[in-house]
Protein backbone atom coordinates (compact mmCIF):
# COMPACT_ATOMS: atom_id res chain seq x y z
CA UNK A 1 0.00 0.00 0.00
CA UNK A 2 1.08 3.35 -0.77
CA UNK A 3 -0.46 6.86 -0.47
CA UNK A 4 -0.40 9.80 -3.11
CA UNK A 5 -1.13 13.50 -1.75
CA UNK A 6 -2.23 15.98 -4.66
CA UNK A 7 -1.86 19.08 -2.91
CA UNK A 8 -4.58 21.23 -5.00
CA UNK A 9 -3.96 24.58 -3.64
CA UNK A 10 -6.76 26.59 -2.64
CA UNK A 11 -9.84 24.72 -4.74
CA UNK A 12 -13.07 24.77 -2.55
CA UNK A 13 -15.61 22.29 -2.80
CA UNK A 14 -18.22 25.09 -4.81
CA UNK A 15 -15.23 24.86 -8.13
CA UNK A 16 -14.75 21.11 -8.00
CA UNK A 17 -18.68 20.74 -7.67
CA UNK A 18 -19.14 23.16 -10.73
CA UNK A 19 -16.93 21.18 -12.82
CA UNK A 20 -17.74 17.44 -11.85
CA UNK A 21 -22.01 18.29 -12.68
CA UNK A 22 -20.36 20.27 -16.05
CA UNK A 23 -17.56 17.62 -17.13
CA UNK A 24 -19.01 14.20 -15.88
CA UNK A 25 -16.62 11.78 -17.33
CA UNK A 26 -13.28 14.01 -16.01
CA UNK A 27 -11.21 12.64 -13.33
CA UNK A 28 -13.13 14.87 -11.28
CA UNK A 29 -16.04 13.78 -11.41
CA UNK A 30 -14.70 10.29 -10.71
CA UNK A 31 -13.52 11.46 -7.85
CA UNK A 32 -16.29 12.92 -6.52
CA UNK A 33 -18.08 10.05 -7.15
CA UNK A 34 -15.64 7.12 -5.61
CA UNK A 35 -13.87 9.16 -3.13
CA UNK A 36 -14.29 9.83 0.69
CA UNK A 37 -15.73 13.47 0.51
CA UNK A 38 -14.10 15.97 3.47
CA UNK A 39 -14.75 19.77 3.53
CA UNK A 40 -11.22 21.10 5.59
CA UNK A 41 -11.41 24.21 7.85
CA UNK A 42 -8.49 25.87 8.53
CA UNK A 43 -7.24 26.13 12.43
CA UNK A 44 -5.60 29.35 11.75
CA UNK A 45 -6.50 32.54 12.83
CA UNK A 46 -5.98 36.09 11.29
CA UNK A 47 -4.93 37.26 7.35
CA UNK A 48 -4.78 33.30 5.96
CA UNK A 49 -2.51 32.39 3.31
CA UNK A 50 -0.83 29.09 2.04
CA UNK A 51 2.16 29.37 3.35
CA UNK A 52 0.77 29.31 6.89
CA UNK A 53 -2.02 26.67 6.26
CA UNK A 54 -0.03 24.18 4.80
CA UNK A 55 2.23 24.22 7.50
CA UNK A 56 -0.74 24.04 9.65
CA UNK A 57 -2.21 20.69 7.94
CA UNK A 58 1.62 18.89 7.83
CA UNK A 59 2.57 20.01 11.61
CA UNK A 60 -1.02 19.23 13.42
CA UNK A 61 -1.31 22.59 15.07
CA UNK A 62 -2.51 26.15 14.22
CA UNK A 63 -0.23 28.85 13.72
CA UNK A 64 -0.35 30.59 17.00
CA UNK A 65 1.69 27.44 17.81
CA UNK A 66 3.65 26.99 14.44
CA UNK A 67 4.13 30.74 14.44
CA UNK A 68 5.14 30.38 10.34
CA UNK A 69 4.09 33.75 9.27
CA UNK A 70 6.46 34.00 6.17
CA UNK A 71 8.04 32.68 3.13
CA UNK A 72 11.80 32.22 3.57
CA UNK A 73 11.33 31.93 7.24
CA UNK A 74 13.92 29.99 9.43
CA UNK A 75 11.86 26.60 10.39
CA UNK A 76 14.84 25.59 12.66
CA UNK A 77 13.38 25.74 16.06
CA UNK A 78 9.68 24.62 14.51
CA UNK A 79 11.11 21.66 12.89
CA UNK A 80 12.22 20.49 16.64
CA UNK A 81 9.11 21.52 18.13
CA UNK A 82 6.21 20.82 15.67
CA UNK A 83 7.86 18.74 12.63
CA UNK A 84 6.10 18.29 9.39
CA UNK A 85 4.58 14.83 9.16
CA UNK A 86 6.44 14.22 5.86
CA UNK A 87 10.03 14.03 8.59
CA UNK A 88 7.60 12.16 11.32
CA UNK A 89 6.73 9.51 8.98
CA UNK A 90 10.73 9.63 7.52
CA UNK A 91 12.16 9.40 11.20
CA UNK A 92 9.72 6.81 11.61
CA UNK A 93 11.40 4.37 8.69
CA UNK A 94 8.48 5.68 5.71
CA UNK A 95 9.39 6.04 2.52
CA UNK A 96 8.54 9.52 1.42
CA UNK A 97 8.73 11.40 -1.52
CA UNK A 98 8.01 15.82 -1.61
CA UNK A 99 7.70 17.82 -4.35
CA UNK A 100 6.93 21.51 -4.04
CA UNK A 101 5.14 21.46 -0.86
CA UNK A 102 4.78 24.70 0.48
CA UNK A 103 7.85 25.64 3.80
CA UNK A 104 9.84 22.58 2.40
CA UNK A 105 13.30 24.27 1.74
CA UNK A 106 15.88 23.52 2.92
CA UNK A 107 16.45 20.01 2.61
CA UNK A 108 15.83 17.92 5.85
CA UNK A 109 19.56 16.68 7.21
CA UNK A 110 19.20 13.21 7.25
CA UNK A 111 17.45 11.63 3.76
CA UNK A 112 17.99 8.29 4.33
CA UNK A 113 14.19 7.58 4.08
CA UNK A 114 13.55 10.06 1.68
CA UNK A 115 13.03 8.78 -2.11
CA UNK A 116 13.36 12.23 -3.32
CA UNK A 117 12.65 15.58 -2.54
CA UNK A 118 12.30 19.24 -4.30
CA UNK A 119 11.48 21.87 -2.07
CA UNK A 120 9.02 24.32 -2.87
CA UNK A 121 8.99 27.31 -5.63
CA UNK A 122 10.24 29.76 -3.04
CA UNK A 123 13.07 28.36 -1.85
CA UNK A 124 16.39 30.17 -1.11
CA UNK A 125 18.25 27.81 -3.26
CA UNK A 126 18.16 25.06 -5.65
CA UNK A 127 19.37 22.10 -4.02
CA UNK A 128 17.33 18.75 -4.44
CA UNK A 129 17.67 14.99 -3.77
CA UNK A 130 18.79 13.50 -6.41
CA UNK A 131 21.14 15.97 -7.29
CA UNK A 132 20.36 15.69 -10.68
CA UNK A 133 17.15 17.49 -10.05
CA UNK A 134 19.13 20.93 -9.02
CA UNK A 135 19.06 21.74 -13.02
CA UNK A 136 15.39 21.66 -12.86
CA UNK A 137 14.52 23.18 -9.66
CA UNK A 138 17.42 26.38 -10.69
CA UNK A 139 14.77 26.72 -13.90
CA UNK A 140 12.11 26.46 -11.89
CA UNK A 141 13.13 29.23 -9.73
CA UNK A 142 13.68 31.70 -12.37
CA UNK A 143 10.55 30.97 -14.19
CA UNK A 144 8.82 32.13 -10.57
CA UNK A 145 11.17 35.09 -10.21
CA UNK A 146 10.48 36.43 -13.87
CA UNK A 147 6.65 35.68 -13.60
CA UNK A 148 5.25 37.23 -10.28
CA UNK A 149 2.65 40.05 -11.31
CA UNK A 150 2.46 39.79 -15.43
CA UNK A 151 3.88 36.80 -17.59
CA UNK A 152 7.73 37.65 -18.46
CA UNK A 153 8.04 36.96 -22.59
CA UNK A 154 11.12 36.02 -21.53
CA UNK A 155 13.10 32.92 -20.60
CA UNK A 156 16.11 32.52 -18.08
CA UNK A 157 18.06 30.96 -21.28
CA UNK A 158 21.01 29.28 -18.93
CA UNK A 159 18.79 28.12 -16.69
CA UNK A 160 16.72 26.34 -18.97
CA UNK A 161 19.77 25.38 -21.24
CA UNK A 162 20.73 23.24 -18.63
CA UNK A 163 17.38 21.63 -17.44
CA UNK A 164 16.60 21.04 -21.12
CA UNK A 165 19.52 19.38 -21.68
CA UNK A 166 18.57 16.33 -19.16
CA UNK A 167 14.99 17.12 -19.47
CA UNK A 168 13.98 13.31 -21.18
CA UNK A 169 16.18 12.30 -18.81
CA UNK A 170 14.31 13.80 -15.65
CA UNK A 171 11.17 12.54 -17.18
CA UNK A 172 9.50 14.86 -19.25
CA UNK A 173 7.27 13.51 -21.53
CA UNK A 174 7.29 14.00 -25.65
CA UNK A 175 3.36 15.21 -25.38
CA UNK A 176 4.29 17.85 -22.32
CA UNK A 177 7.27 19.10 -24.58
CA UNK A 178 4.97 19.28 -27.67
CA UNK A 179 2.31 21.19 -25.57
CA UNK A 180 5.11 23.77 -24.18
CA UNK A 181 5.96 24.27 -27.79
CA UNK A 182 1.91 24.92 -28.62
CA UNK A 183 2.38 27.33 -25.62
CA UNK A 184 5.42 28.83 -27.05
CA UNK A 185 3.32 29.20 -30.79
CA UNK A 186 0.08 30.29 -29.28
CA UNK A 187 1.85 33.38 -27.40
CA UNK A 188 3.21 34.64 -31.12
CA UNK A 189 -0.30 34.42 -32.34
CA UNK A 190 -1.98 35.97 -28.96
CA UNK A 191 0.05 37.10 -26.55
CA UNK A 192 -2.89 36.65 -23.87
CA UNK A 193 -1.90 33.49 -23.94
CA UNK A 194 1.52 34.40 -21.86
CA UNK A 195 -0.49 34.00 -18.99
CA UNK A 196 -0.53 30.24 -19.02
CA UNK A 197 3.01 30.26 -18.89
CA UNK A 198 2.40 29.65 -14.67
CA UNK A 199 0.58 26.70 -16.11
CA UNK A 200 3.34 25.31 -18.13
CA UNK A 201 5.93 25.20 -15.04
CA UNK A 202 3.21 22.66 -13.36
CA UNK A 203 3.32 20.49 -16.43
CA UNK A 204 7.22 20.46 -16.35
CA UNK A 205 6.82 19.48 -12.62
CA UNK A 206 4.21 16.86 -12.57
CA UNK A 207 6.31 14.82 -15.23
CA UNK A 208 9.05 15.18 -13.17
CA UNK A 209 7.21 14.04 -10.41
CA UNK A 210 5.22 11.40 -12.11
CA UNK A 211 8.42 9.44 -12.85
CA UNK A 212 10.21 10.07 -9.14
CA UNK A 213 6.84 7.78 -7.83
CA UNK A 214 7.23 5.39 -10.55
CA UNK A 215 10.63 4.18 -10.41
CA UNK A 216 11.11 5.01 -6.62
CA UNK A 217 8.27 3.99 -5.16
CA UNK A 218 7.76 5.83 -2.12
CA UNK A 219 5.18 4.95 0.88
CA UNK A 220 3.99 7.82 0.23
CA UNK A 221 4.39 11.27 -1.70
CA UNK A 222 2.82 14.59 -1.74
CA UNK A 223 2.76 16.93 -5.08
CA UNK A 224 1.97 20.44 -4.67
CA UNK A 225 0.41 22.96 -7.32
CA UNK A 226 -0.75 26.51 -7.34
CA UNK A 227 -1.59 27.02 -10.54
CA UNK A 228 -5.66 26.40 -10.39
CA UNK A 229 -5.42 28.94 -7.41
CA UNK A 230 -3.44 31.79 -9.51
CA UNK A 231 -6.08 31.21 -12.07
CA UNK A 232 -9.18 31.29 -9.39
CA UNK A 233 -7.79 34.29 -7.92
CA UNK A 234 -7.84 36.49 -11.27
CA UNK A 235 -10.49 34.96 -13.58
CA UNK A 236 -13.76 33.96 -10.60
CA UNK A 237 -15.71 35.68 -12.52
CA UNK A 238 -15.63 34.06 -15.47
CA UNK A 239 -17.06 31.16 -13.80
CA UNK A 240 -19.19 32.66 -11.32
CA UNK A 241 -20.34 35.83 -12.60
CA UNK A 242 -23.52 35.40 -10.46
CA UNK A 243 -21.10 36.15 -7.44
CA UNK A 244 -20.85 39.78 -8.29
CA UNK A 245 -23.27 42.60 -8.49
CA UNK A 246 -25.12 42.95 -11.95
CA UNK A 247 -23.03 44.55 -14.74
CA UNK A 248 -19.61 44.75 -12.54
CA UNK A 249 -17.49 42.74 -15.10
CA UNK A 250 -17.81 43.82 -19.12
CA UNK A 251 -19.03 41.14 -21.44
CA UNK A 252 -15.55 41.12 -22.88
CA UNK A 253 -13.33 41.27 -20.07
CA UNK A 254 -15.32 37.91 -19.11
CA UNK A 255 -15.04 36.49 -23.04
CA UNK A 256 -11.03 37.46 -23.47
CA UNK A 257 -10.51 35.47 -20.32
CA UNK A 258 -13.05 32.54 -19.95
CA UNK A 259 -10.84 30.05 -20.46
CA UNK A 260 -8.12 30.38 -18.26
CA UNK A 261 -9.55 28.66 -15.25
CA UNK A 262 -11.08 25.79 -17.61
CA UNK A 263 -7.73 25.28 -19.02
CA UNK A 264 -6.11 25.40 -15.48
CA UNK A 265 -8.59 22.72 -14.64
CA UNK A 266 -7.91 20.73 -17.54
CA UNK A 267 -4.09 19.90 -16.37
CA UNK A 268 -5.16 19.34 -13.33
CA UNK A 269 -7.60 17.04 -14.53
CA UNK A 270 -5.13 15.35 -16.88
CA UNK A 271 -2.61 14.53 -13.72
CA UNK A 272 -5.23 13.49 -11.38
CA UNK A 273 -6.33 10.98 -14.12
CA UNK A 274 -3.18 9.48 -13.98
CA UNK A 275 -2.34 9.04 -10.84
CA UNK A 276 -6.35 7.21 -10.80
CA UNK A 277 -4.43 4.60 -13.22
CA UNK A 278 -1.73 4.60 -11.38
CA UNK A 279 -3.60 3.99 -8.00
CA UNK A 280 -5.41 1.15 -9.55
CA UNK A 281 -2.71 -0.58 -11.22
CA UNK A 282 -0.32 -0.42 -7.96
CA UNK A 283 -2.64 -0.57 -4.83
CA UNK A 284 -2.40 2.71 -4.07
CA UNK A 285 -4.25 5.74 -2.43
CA UNK A 286 -5.34 9.34 -3.60
CA UNK A 287 -5.49 12.08 -1.40
CA UNK A 288 -6.93 15.20 -3.13
CA UNK A 289 -6.34 18.11 -0.39
CA UNK A 290 -6.31 21.64 -0.02
CA UNK A 291 -5.60 23.69 3.03
CA UNK A 292 -8.05 26.49 2.48
CA UNK A 293 -10.29 27.78 -0.29
CA UNK A 294 -11.08 30.48 -1.85
CA UNK A 295 -14.59 32.80 -2.66
CA UNK A 296 -15.83 36.07 -4.84
CA UNK A 297 -14.86 39.04 -2.85
CA UNK A 298 -17.24 41.66 -2.82
CA UNK A 299 -17.25 45.35 -3.94
CA UNK A 300 -13.94 44.64 -5.46
CA UNK A 301 -12.10 46.86 -7.21
CA UNK A 302 -11.26 46.35 -11.07
CA UNK A 303 -7.95 46.43 -11.29
CA UNK A 304 -6.21 48.20 -14.78
CA UNK A 305 -3.18 49.88 -13.56
CA UNK A 306 -1.25 48.97 -10.18
CA UNK A 307 2.67 50.56 -9.18
CA UNK A 308 4.81 47.93 -8.40
CA UNK A 309 8.57 48.23 -7.59
CA UNK A 310 10.61 46.33 -10.77
CA UNK A 311 13.59 47.54 -10.26
CA UNK A 312 14.87 46.40 -6.44
CA UNK A 313 18.36 47.63 -7.25
CA UNK A 314 17.18 51.30 -7.94
CA UNK A 315 15.61 51.50 -5.46
CA UNK A 316 18.24 50.42 -3.13
CA UNK A 317 20.72 52.33 -4.36
CA UNK A 318 18.72 55.31 -4.40
CA UNK A 319 18.28 54.79 -0.54
CA UNK A 320 22.52 54.30 -0.38
CA UNK A 321 22.53 50.51 0.18
CA UNK A 322 25.42 48.93 -1.10
CA UNK A 323 24.60 45.99 -3.45
CA UNK A 324 26.61 43.81 -1.06
CA UNK A 325 24.36 44.95 1.94
CA UNK A 326 21.42 42.83 0.82
CA UNK A 327 20.01 39.86 -1.57
CA UNK A 328 16.65 40.01 -2.74
CA UNK A 329 14.20 36.81 -1.82
CA UNK A 330 11.44 34.91 -3.96
CA UNK A 331 8.13 36.11 -3.04
CA UNK A 332 4.71 36.30 -3.98
CA UNK A 333 3.98 39.39 -5.96
CA UNK A 334 3.42 42.78 -5.29
CA UNK A 335 5.10 41.87 -2.35
CA UNK A 336 8.77 42.53 -2.28
CA UNK A 337 11.55 40.87 -0.23
CA UNK A 338 14.89 41.41 0.75
CA UNK A 339 17.45 39.80 3.12
CA UNK A 340 19.31 42.40 5.08
CA UNK A 341 23.07 41.26 5.19
CA UNK A 342 23.99 44.57 7.47
CA UNK A 343 21.99 46.09 10.23
CA UNK A 344 23.21 49.57 8.92
CA UNK A 345 20.72 48.73 5.77
CA UNK A 346 17.81 49.52 8.27
CA UNK A 347 18.55 52.98 8.70
CA UNK A 348 18.72 53.34 5.19
CA UNK A 349 15.68 51.96 5.14
CA UNK A 350 13.91 54.63 7.24
CA UNK A 351 14.08 57.47 3.82
CA UNK A 352 11.44 55.41 2.81
CA UNK A 353 9.33 57.29 5.13
CA UNK A 354 10.06 60.59 3.35
CA UNK A 355 8.93 59.14 -0.17
CA UNK A 356 5.96 59.82 -1.18
CA UNK A 357 4.02 58.54 -4.75
CA UNK A 358 0.99 60.05 -5.25
CA UNK A 359 0.74 60.48 -1.65
CA UNK A 360 1.70 57.00 -0.44
CA UNK A 361 4.79 55.53 1.13
CA UNK A 362 6.36 52.36 0.27
CA UNK A 363 5.91 50.34 3.64
CA UNK A 364 8.55 48.02 4.79
CA UNK A 365 8.54 45.40 7.62
CA UNK A 366 10.59 43.41 9.30
CA UNK A 367 9.49 39.98 9.43
CA UNK A 368 10.33 37.55 12.07
CA UNK A 369 12.98 35.63 9.64
CA UNK A 370 15.04 39.15 9.63
CA UNK A 371 13.93 39.38 6.00
CA UNK A 372 12.44 42.93 5.23
CA UNK A 373 9.13 43.04 3.06
CA UNK A 374 8.24 46.39 0.85
CA UNK A 375 4.27 46.97 0.16
CA UNK A 376 2.84 49.54 -1.54
CA UNK A 377 -1.04 49.81 -2.62
CA UNK A 378 -1.56 52.31 -5.32
CA UNK A 379 -4.08 51.16 -8.05
CA UNK A 380 -5.42 52.34 -11.30
CA UNK A 381 -3.24 55.64 -11.14
CA UNK A 382 -3.35 57.91 -14.42
CA UNK A 383 -0.22 59.41 -13.96
CA UNK A 384 2.86 59.65 -11.17
CA UNK A 385 3.67 62.04 -9.13
CA UNK A 386 7.36 61.11 -6.66
CA UNK A 387 8.35 63.35 -3.91
CA UNK A 388 11.81 62.70 -1.45
CA UNK A 389 10.55 65.41 0.54
CA UNK A 390 9.26 68.93 -1.79
CA UNK A 391 12.09 67.33 -4.18
CA UNK A 392 10.07 65.85 -7.63
CA UNK A 393 12.31 62.93 -8.90
CA UNK A 394 11.49 60.37 -11.57
CA UNK A 395 9.34 57.16 -10.22
CA UNK A 396 12.22 55.49 -12.21
CA UNK A 397 14.94 56.83 -10.19
CA UNK A 398 13.54 54.23 -7.36
CA UNK A 399 12.77 51.53 -9.59
CA UNK A 400 9.16 51.95 -9.34
CA UNK A 401 6.74 51.73 -12.37
CA UNK A 402 2.94 52.10 -13.18
CA UNK A 403 2.21 48.80 -14.60
CA UNK A 404 -0.62 48.05 -16.89
CA UNK A 405 -1.81 44.53 -15.95
CA UNK A 406 -1.85 42.32 -18.75
CA UNK A 407 -5.49 40.52 -17.97
CA UNK A 408 -6.81 43.46 -15.73
CA UNK A 409 -7.16 40.29 -12.94
CA UNK A 410 -6.91 41.42 -9.34
CA UNK A 411 -7.87 39.44 -6.26
CA UNK A 412 -11.33 38.81 -7.39
CA UNK A 413 -11.30 36.03 -5.15
CA UNK A 414 -9.76 35.34 -2.00
CA UNK A 415 -9.04 33.22 0.72
CA UNK A 416 -11.56 31.37 2.36
CA UNK A 417 -11.21 28.96 5.55
CA UNK A 418 -13.17 26.14 4.03
CA UNK A 419 -11.08 23.32 1.24
CA UNK A 420 -11.30 20.18 0.19
CA UNK A 421 -10.33 16.76 1.37
CA UNK A 422 -10.92 13.34 -0.91
CA UNK A 423 -9.82 10.13 -0.37
CA UNK A 424 -9.73 7.89 -3.13
CA UNK A 425 -9.17 3.89 -2.04
CA UNK A 426 -9.37 1.83 -5.38
CA UNK A 427 -10.03 -1.31 -3.21
CA UNK A 428 -13.18 0.59 -1.53
CA UNK A 429 -16.44 0.67 -3.18
CA UNK A 430 -18.67 4.07 -2.43
CA UNK A 431 -22.18 3.79 -2.62
CA UNK A 432 -22.47 6.83 -5.24
CA UNK A 433 -26.00 7.41 -4.52
CA UNK A 434 -25.38 8.35 -0.77
CA UNK A 435 -21.93 9.93 -1.62
CA UNK A 436 -23.47 13.44 -1.46
CA UNK A 437 -22.54 15.30 1.49
CA UNK A 438 -18.99 16.55 2.53
CA UNK A 439 -18.20 15.52 6.15
CA UNK A 440 -16.78 18.79 8.40
CA UNK A 441 -13.24 18.42 9.30
CA UNK A 442 -10.24 20.40 11.32
CA UNK A 443 -7.11 21.00 9.03
CA UNK A 444 -5.73 19.43 12.08
CA UNK A 445 -6.98 16.12 11.66
CA UNK A 446 -5.06 15.55 8.06
CA UNK A 447 -1.23 15.12 9.60
CA UNK A 448 -2.39 12.53 12.38
CA UNK A 449 -4.69 10.34 9.90
CA UNK A 450 -1.55 10.01 7.95
CA UNK A 451 0.71 8.81 10.91
CA UNK A 452 -2.32 6.69 11.95
CA UNK A 453 -2.95 4.98 8.62
CA UNK A 454 1.07 3.85 8.65
CA UNK A 455 0.23 2.96 12.22
CA UNK A 456 2.77 5.24 13.34
CA UNK A 457 2.96 7.28 16.56
CA UNK A 458 1.13 10.77 16.95
CA UNK A 459 2.82 13.41 19.01
CA UNK A 460 0.74 13.56 21.98
CA UNK A 461 0.14 17.72 20.99
CA UNK A 462 -1.81 16.63 17.64
CA UNK A 463 -5.48 15.23 17.47
CA UNK A 464 -5.72 11.59 17.47
CA UNK A 465 -7.48 11.19 14.50
CA UNK A 466 -7.68 8.32 11.73
CA UNK A 467 -9.58 9.41 8.86
CA UNK A 468 -7.80 6.99 6.34
CA UNK A 469 -7.92 4.12 8.13
CA UNK A 470 -4.90 1.14 7.42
Amino acid sequence: MSVIIYELNEVPKKLLDFYSLSHPNSAFAFLRDNSRLFETNTADVGELSPWVTWPTMHRGVPNVEHEITDLGQNLTNVNKEFPSVQNILAGQGIKVGVFGSLQSYPLPKNLDNFSFYVPDTFAAGDECFPKELNAFQRFNLSMVKANARNVSKGVAIRDASRFIFNARHLGLKLNTFLKLTNQLISEQINSDKLVRRRTSQVEICFDLYFKQISETKPDISFFFTNHVASCMHRYWPTIFPDDYEKGKFIKNWITRWSGEIPHSIKVANYQLMKLINFCKLNNSELIVCSSMGQAAVKNVLLKNKQVLITNLKKLMAYLGAEIAEWEPRLSMAPQVVIKPKSESILENLKKLKKIFINGKNINYTILKTGDVRFDISLLNQENLNVLDDDKSISNKDIGVENIKLQDAAGSYAYHISEGILLHFNPKKKINQSSNRNWIPISSLDFAPSLLNKFNKDVPSYMNNENLFGN
